[in-house]
């Protein structure tokens, strides 16, 4: 009897625990369901951010248009002056224009239009931060700074001063522009024996356009809604380009400034070499090489005037019938140029019909 009390009270009570073995397992079972879940969470987060991005640009996009009614013409991309001694230099960008209409009157109050944006005046105004102008998806943003994620329709190119001729037509690689195909470049005479000049087909290929501000006007174009024949929901007026905002290695470069890289987006060129002679057109390489959407992602700011951003697979846009959706980065090259033209059908019959 006693042995037996003994011995029952030899026996030591067993606990319960884990075996290593049952650790791991956990820890793989935990590490794999994090694994599954963050992606989830930062396709969340991106989702997120493109949204607010594509907000940030409508918004923009209201204020472009109420600015267009109040002045019945789409605003310059940028004004410049005329090369004149007295009115050299870059005077302002088409953000300056609609900033009443993004609750930025302080700023276009106190902004001196008689002055470049270069000047002491406008110095300080053009470098404040404005949230509205920039894409939260887009990390080149520095913080307290005058940065833009946003840029206007150009088209296929903008205008020079090369030598003595003003109002040059060239493209984005900065190559004077034959898109009548008559060998003939940058001459100053705006007739071509009654065809349409390429400073007339440049112009129904982009929407907006640079402008003299001061002094002779020499470049004087641009859009109402009326001549927007190709119609308003089939004509692009914005994009991101996370490539336009501030450089600190150019202290110019900011929201405010006119430079037809910062401003705007441009197609590449449908013309081999910027000729558009007989066989030499192909609108597939509007969207192609460096040329493509987010083909510029690389780049320094200012280097690639084309659409880019860090949404997969494109870049937010808006059209100038006021709506805004996600425009492809493998978008047909002649579709794309076709949003981007304005008056497409007024290039029937010529060497560049869409």
């Amino acid at each position: 009897m006693n042995y037996k009390r003994m011995q029952s009270k030899s026996v030591a009570p067993t606990t319960a625990g884990y075996t290593i073995v049952e650790l791991l397992v956990a820890t793989a079972v935990i590490s794999l369901l994090i694994g599954l879940t963050l992606p989830a969470i930062q396709t969340a987060r991106n989702s997120a951010r493109q949204a607010q991005c594509l907000n940030r640009m409508r918004n923009l996009g209201i204020a472009l248009l109420q600015n267009t009614d109040t002045a019945q013409r789409f605003p310059a991309c940028g004004y410049f002056g005329d090369g004149t001694p007295a009115t050299f230099g870059q005077y302002r960008s088409w953000i300056v224009d609609i900033l009443p209409y993004l609750d930025q009157a302080n700023i276009y109050n106190q902004w001196d239009f008689d002055l470049s944006c270069k000047d002491p005046v406008n110095i300080p105004l053009a470098g404040q931060h404005i949230a509205v102008l920039t894409c939260p998806s887009d990390h080149s943003v520095i913080p307290g700074k005058g940065n833009l994620s946003y840029v206007l329709n150009g088209g296929i190119g903008f205008t020079a001063q090369i030598g003595s001729v003003h109002n040059c037509p060239v493209d984005a690689r900065g190559r004077r522009l034959d898109l009548n195909g008559n060998g003939i470049i940058c001459h100053s005479s705006t007739q071509d024996d009654g065809a349409p000049s390429d400073r007339d087909l440049f112009f129904y290929m982009g929407l907006f356009y640079n402008e003299t501000w001061k002094g002779e006007v020499r470049a004087d174009r641009h859009y109402t809604m009326a001549g927007i024949t190709d119609g308003a929901s089939n004509t692009l007026m914005i994009s991101e380009n996370i490539r336009t905002g501030y450089d600190p290695k150019a202290w110019t470069a900011n929201w405010s400034s006119p430079s037809p890289f910062l401003t705007s987006f441009y197609i590449g060129d449908p013309c081999v070499n910027g000729r558009c002679t007989e066989g030499n057109v192909d609108y597939n390489l509007a969207n192609s090489g460096s040329s493509a959407i987010n083909a510029g992602l690389e780049q320094p700011e200012g280097r690639a005037p084309f659409p880019n951003s860090l949404h997969t697979g494109g870049v937010n846009a808006g059209y100038c019938d006021g709506h805004f959706s996600f425009l492809s980065e493998k978008i047909d090259g002649k579709v794309y140029a076709a949003l981007a033209s304005p008056q497409g059908q007024s290039l029937a019959g010529t060497l560049l019909e869409q």
